[in-house]
């Protein structure tokens, strides 16, 4: 029992690390902690489990919001799923603890034995961290990586990224409480000298040169979910929608030019069912060679179906909207919500999910090109996937100048969920230097700069347009000609060191006589 209380305990203020709290240092603090009261427990792995349902848990409770609120699952039921969901992501922190437990120095008393644990407990949670976001399609949400853009080391993350900045910063704090607990004079220089080479690398230049500058004006329809597709408001929905796009497309033309960006699935139909006159209204908000229209759809080819970004010129001939070309397919679908995991029809069937089987984009990345400017595209939370995303942008057909972000967060309501989400597209946009752009339909909307930080953040619930400059940059980062190689190179050296030091200590026991 105590094992369970003790993660329990310590998991539940993980949530105020992330935004909107932003407490970062807590969630670096309670890892630097959880090894050390693990291993006091007599099943570590049981601590972890806890610590990971705990912190999960609380973190993502607004998944009741569109489970119950919207999906019209009942409430018990809707706790129940979110209890045994938070239960599976807690199994990555049990198998961290699992492994340090098994492999970890206990007797730590000399220096290098407790660098050795540092080492091994940054690298098996950022590991399985990773594993927690890329296993069965992977849920990245709440990695402390990303809490990162609001630290005083967010220029960490053009280097190394969210896992990576994450393994140094947890080295230096377990090294330094190591001093704490046992005051060995080797930890302390070890923290004092890997957090020299942090402060070191938070100053070092990224180099990057400008695109241009480009003028965008955002719509926030603020539909609330619940309306959002009943047949009987769509016609009324997309009134309001045009009226706001009418507006952005004026003060557009004011400012001579630029990008309109409507928010994901702005159109609730299928844009093969769409009328003629909403495909052309979407079309006419742009101006050839002066003003682009970025929206979201789902398009319809075939028997497949996507959740798309489609772009428009102005020009296009009414054959070519039948199926828009110049479009982003979204290729990192959310389960249950875009498609329905193996085995788990029967839990879908019991949502009231409006969409709920797409097809899964292909292909390299197609940047929109902009006034100069190349624009990368995702959609939801395909952003919160840091390795998969410098993939998707180192493979892209052209280096993006600037990110784009299209989003439906009306499922959630006014959580924090909202925050959450574009906390870790900004940290996208840190760890390639390159500003981002935020439209969504109920919040957070807004631009993001170079360095991942807001400025012009839209206050969501509120139906408007809104307006800003963004500067495309380009170059790419340390990270970014890297990608997860990188933490895989540092996760590689440290298990090297682990056979290293069991094949040391298996000679040691031989030589002595005593069973491994």
């Amino acid at each position: 029992m105590y094992s369970f209380l003790a993660g329990a305990l310590l998991g539940a203020p993980w949530v105020l690390s992330f935004a909107p709290i932003s407490l970062w240092w807590l969630g670096l603090l309670l890892l630097a902690v959880l090894p050390f009261v693990a291993l006091k427990t007599s099943r570590p792995w049981l601590t972890g489990l806890a610590f990971g349902w705990s912190a999960y848990g609380l973190g993502v409770s607004w998944l009741h919001i569109s489970l119950h609120t919207y999906g019209g699952l009942p409430s018990v039921l809707a706790w129940a799923a979110i209890a045994a969901f938070t239960l599976y992501l807690a199994l990555f922190p049990a198998l961290a603890l699992w492994f340090y437990s098994r492999f970890a120095a206990v007797r730590a008393q000399s220096w290098p034995a407790t660098v050795f644990n540092a080492l091994l407990w940054a690298a098996l949670w950022t590991f399985f961290e990773w594993a927690r976001g890329t296993f069965m399609t992977g849920f990245a949400w709440l990695g402390l990586g990303d809490a990162l853009v609001d630290s005083p080391f967010a220029n960490l993350l053009p280097w190394l990224g969210s896992y990576g900045s994450l393994f140094a910063l947890m080295l230096f704090a377990q090294l330094f409480l190591s001093f704490v607990f046992n005051r060995l004079p080797g930890n302390l220089l070890g923290a004092t000298a890997v957090l020299g080479g942090l402060l070191v690398l938070v100053q070092l230049p990224v180099n990057t040169q400008s695109a241009g500058a480009l003028t965008v004006v955002g719509v926030q329809t603020n539909v609330d979910q619940s309306i959002k597709f009943d047949p009987d408001l769509i016609v009324s929905n997309m009134q309001k929608a045009f009226a706001l796009g009418d507006m952005a497309k004026e003060q557009l033309a004011n400012q001579g030019g630029g990008l309109l960006v409507f928010p994901e699935t702005v159109n609730p139909l299928v844009w093969t069912d769409t009328p003629v006159e909403w495909r052309t209204t979407f079309r006419d908000f742009a101006t050839p060679g002066e003003t682009a229209v970025i929206m979201g759809s789902a398009i319809q080819e075939g028997a497949r179906y996507f959740n798309s970004i489609v772009m428009f010129q102005g020009d296009e001939a009414l054959e070519a909207l039948e199926v828009p070309e110049t479009r982003h397919d979204k290729r990192h679908l959310v389960p249950f919500g875009e498609f329905i995991p193996l085995g788990f029809k029967w839990f879908v069937a019991m949502l009231n999910m409006p969409m709920g089987e797409f097809t899964s984009g292909s292909g390299p990345l197609k940047p929109f090109l902009v006034n100069g400017n190349a624009l990368a595209s995702t959609v939801c939370y395909e952003d919160i996937f840091s390795g998969e995303f410098a993939g998707l942008v180192a493979n892209s057909t052209q280096e993006p100048s600037m990110f784009v972000n299209l989003s439906n967060l009306a499922w959630f309501g006014q959580s924090w969920a909202l925050d959450q989400h574009a906390q870790m597209g900004r940290t996208r946009s840190a760890e390639h230097r390159k500003p981002g752009l935020r439209v969504t339909n109920t919040g957070v909307s807004g631009i993001v700069n170079a360095n991942g930080q807001w400025t012009q953040r839209v206050e969501p619930g509120q139906a408007l347009v809104w307006s800003g400059q963004v500067e495309g940059r380009l170059g790419q980062t340390f990270f970014a000609k890297w990608g997860d190689r990188l933490w895989f190179s540092i996760w590689g050296a440290v298990l090297l060191l682990l056979c290293v030091r069991e094949w040391r200590l298996r000679a040691y026991n031989r030589a002595h006589s005593i069973n491994p």
